[in-house]
């Protein structure tokens, strides 16, 4: 009998696939007269592995994110797991830098865009040439293996590629200015290492910057929400518009006046009593005279007493960053307090240090122990527990985790997703958190990180990886320990929270992304103005604008300190509203809305939006959504509405931004209000369907067991042997229903 047959009879079928794949693939790598049999067995397991991926059970998605993660030669495919960073190292710089160069020569954009700028084919190849060369050699300073170690581990391959085409344009500039047109004035315009001079006004303004930094659950935020509800005037710039209306709340019932801004919400100050505080609030561009909270990107630049930043680390962030960097260099508080991770503590220091400002910088420890468990759950999902938080990495995962649970141990689950509306984020939350609601476990994706209070026992994850668009990719150690420190109950600090993997392997690494330190940023992100973006089209007015903000980045110079973020999400708006008579600052601002163009029905509303704008017609959200009338009683259908509700998101935030083209905001409130009542409603109903699955599936087959549903134990008899007393398996149940089919 084989190995895997033999591990198959003690063994959850996964567990015992993925150890016997594993086995087998470095028992072929010896010189063993066993390598033909160690391949047969390799094969095997992977047949069986794929088999079971097939199904659309939890236990499948589990297969699914291993399967995924299978390693393939770097850069043969979109599936390529990239490294944790303690293995890039200059060896691993060396090769990506070999094959950014030769995706730089042969890349039609690159080609594109260099004939945008007057390099014919020849001259190309010609200089391409010399500089792939001279890179090779590490005879270019910034293209030294040593220095791209830092880039890769803080932006990956992509940034890499993009970087490398950056780099030939100041080889050009030194080597060849003549080949470039204007190339000089070119590179003045998109000079970005001074960006502390975009804001004078700050300047001038004398700044004491503390920073508050620890762990989750640490209180940092805390204490710096006392000094802002102490000041005259002030700010609270928030990550989430979740978080910015949670302190809106709390200032509010404090008797603390205090406004919301986010990109599509504005309230005045609200109080217990009903009554608002108009005084200083109406007209929004107005220099801050009160409290306000806001999301990041709304942060008000006029003078103030006190700003809050939070989650300063995410100053790194490929795609946001740039929103915490201008809040950093150009809020003019008299006290700026930043809070977040002790990552995040040298390159503000390094920043401030440019700007003549000394930073002040306060540690917290955790209220609360965490543990990581010396067991992984091993697939077995019968060993969930109530007050659990499961998180996966993908909304599919989401649901077919759902059901596993609800099916195997009767304990219903509540379910937080980015894909979901904040609102209904909150009323899952609290769900999972207040006792007598009967649901005793949650099923999250990361983004539970940040943003809700949770009443979370323990963390599970499902996977320590991810796919970002490109590839699959372990989630960072800062990610990690986000996600893993929810665990333990907030506000009570003598609970111990605990924090454990589905997969055996996996449980080692996760201990030691817990109990190490992220390492520390090295670099803020930036982007670039839309006065810079103005200047530089003028120079080319033949070319189309989604080509433009790429040949801003190919020439643009940075300093160490800095990066671009990136602009794959602005690129799709772009193309989207290529063809439209748009104004550069219109279509600027249509770049940084807060949608996924991944999304059809969001995809489709950006068109028709722009159309309106371009156009000079008025809209009101009617003209454009056509939300279905019945409530979602499937996935799919309930997805479909989460994309409609991200699109009435974005006629409101439009009309902040165009308000002369988007009007009747009543009309756009009552929609997105009725829209999350009707996703409420069908999770309810998602929930009962697959409850009322998981019973008659048991039901129908004459499994024996004591079922738990809905916290309430149901006997049921048996169809078959009657001296025979079986749990219902999920596997069996599957092969079942695939018999019958």
């Amino acid at each position: 009998m084989s190995a895997l047959r033999s591990a198959l009879q003690t063994q959850p079928r996964p567990v015992a696939c993925i150890r016997a794949f594993h086995g087998a693939t470095a028992w072929q790598r010896t010189k063993s007269k066993a390598k033909y049999t160690a391949k047969r067995e390799r094969t095997e397991a992977r047949e069986l592995l794929h088999k079971m991926s097939s199904s659309s059970t939890s236990e499948s998605s589990t297969v699914r994110e291993f399967l995924s993660q299978g390693k393939r030669r770097q850069g043969s495919g979109p599936w390529e797991v990239w490294p944790q960073d303690d293995k890039i190292d200059e060896k691993f710089a060396r090769k990506q830098r070999q094959l950014s160069l030769e995706q730089f020569r042969s890349d039609p954009g690159v080609h594109t865009r260099c004939a945008n700028f007057g390099v014919d084919k020849a001259t190309f190849e010609k200089w391409s040439a010399e500089f792939v060369r001279e890179a090779s050699e590490e005879k270019i300073e910034k293209l030294k293996a040593s220095s791209l170690v830092p880039k890769l581990k803080r932006e990956g391959q992509k940034a890499l590629e993009r970087f490398v085409t950056n780099q030939f344009f100041a080889f050009l500039s030194e080597r060849a200015p003549e080949v470039v047109k204007n190339l000089e004035y070119l590179r003045k315009i998109s000079d970005m290492r001074y960006p502390h001079e975009w804001m004078p006004l700050t300047r001038k303004q004398p700044r004491r910057i503390i920073m508050h930094v620890g762990p989750t659950n640490s209180g940092k935020t805390y204490h710096a929400l006392q000094r802002l509800q102490s000041a005259r005037s002030g700010i609270y710039c928030s990550p989430l518009r979740l978080l910015a209306f949670e302190v809106y709340q709390r200032m509010n019932k404090a008797g603390i006046a205090c406004e919301l801004r986010t990109g599509e919400d504005r309230r005045l100050p609200n109080f217990e009593d009903g009554s608002v505080e108009p005084a200083g609030y109406s007209a929004l561009g107005a220099p801050v005279t009160g409290l306000v909270s806001c999301t990041i990107e709304m942060a008000p630049l006029g003078r103030c007493q006190v700003a809050v930043v939070d989650e300063i680390q995410m100053i790194a962030d490929q795609h946001r960053g740039w929103a915490w960097t201008s809040a950093l260099l150009n809020v003019p508080a008299a006290e700026l307090h930043l809070c977040g991770e002790e990552s995040a503590v040298p390159i503000v220091k390094r920043i401030c240090a440019t700007l003549d400002e000394d930073v002040e910088v306060r540690t917290y420890g955790r209220l609360g122990a965490l543990k990581t468990s010396s067991k992984s759950l091993e697939y077995n999902w019968k060993r969930i527990q109530p007050g659990d938080c499961v998180v996966t990495f993908s909304r599919k995962n989401i649901y077919n985790v759902k059901q596993t649970i609800e099916a195997q141990t009767g304990l219903r689950c509540a379910v937080i997703y980015g894909g979901l509306p904040p609102e209904a984020r909150v009323e899952q939350a609290r769900l999972f958190n207040e006792e007598g609601t009967g649901y005793d476990v949650l099923v999250a994706s990361d983004a539970i990180g940040m943003g809700i209070n949770l009443s979370i026992k323990r963390v599970v994850f499902t996977a320590l990886s991810k796919f970002d668009g490109g590839g699959m990719r372990p989630i960072s150690v800062s990610q990690t320990r986000q996600i893993g420190g929810r665990a333990g109950r907030f506000g009570s600090g003598s609970e111990i929270g605990e924090v454990t993997t589905m997969a055996p392997n996996e449980l080692k690494l996760l201990a030691q992304s817990m109990s190490v330190q992220p390492p520390m940023i090295t670099a803020a992100g930036l982007k670039p103005t839309v006065e810079a973006i103005e200047t530089f089209s003028h120079q080319f007015p033949s070319v189309p604008f989604s080509q433009l903000w790429p040949m801003f980045r190919d020439i643009a110079t940075i300093d160490d300190e800095y990066f671009l973020c990136s602009f794959a999400d602005q690129e799709a708006i772009a193309l989207a509203i290529e063809d439209l008579p748009m104004s550069v600052r219109d279509r600027y601002q249509f770049l940084y809305a807060p949608i996924n163009m991944r999304e059809e029905v969001v995809a489709t509303c950006v068109r028709r939006y722009a159309e309106y704008v371009a156009y000079s017609r008025q809209c009101r959200v009617g003209m454009v959504v056509r939300m279905p009338k019945a409530m979602p009683t499937t996935r799919d259908a309930l997805k479909i509405f989460e994309q409609w509700h991200r699109a009435i998101t974005l006629f409101l935030w439009l009309s902040f931004h165009f308000p002369e083209s988007f009007i009747e905001i009543e009309e756009a409130m009552e929609m997105k209000q009725q829209c999350e009542r009707m996703i409420l409603d069908g999770l309810a109903v998602i929930k009962a369907e697959t409850k009322q699955r998981a019973k008659k599936t048991i039901e129908e087959f004459g499994f024996s067991t004591t079922v738990k549903l809905g916290g309430k134990a149901s006997k049921k008899s048996a169809a078959g042997d009657a001296g025979e007393q079986r749990k219902p398996d999920l596997q069996s149940i599957l092969e079942m229903l695939s018999a019958k089919a």
